[in-house]
């Protein structure tokens, strides 16, 4: 399916609306844009899950190093994952490192 990304920025926040699969293909994009979105200074990063079809652990690496670029004081949160990709976290663990929101 692919993946489709559309951020939004404002001020040290931004919000990235997530469309399709996170897999060993896409995983890069999303990794590209979170880097981006650090770089330029985003402290609290909130990925809408609503259209989230797939994560795999390659989306859970790029989820990972995005947590840990963004340092303690930062924040990158899960928006309304759909349970599969729920699931995913919770197998993983990663729920504990990230804010899931409802």
């Amino acid at each position: 399916m692919g993946l489709e990304l559309v951020s939004q920025v404002i001020g040290a926040a931004a919000r990235v609306e997530l469309h399709g699969d996170v897999d060993m293909a896409t995983a890069p994009q999303l990794r590209r844009v979170l880097d981006e979105l650090i770089d330029g200074g985003a402290a609290e990063i909130v990925l809408d899950c609503r259209h989230l079809e797939f994560l795999d652990s390659s989306g859970i690496g790029a989820l990972v190093a995005a947590r840990t670029r963004i340092g303690a004081e930062g924040v990158i949160a899960l928006e309304e994952p759909r349970a599969n990709v729920r699931k995913v976290l919770e197998v993983t663990g990663v729920d504990r490192e990230l804010s899931i929101r409802p």
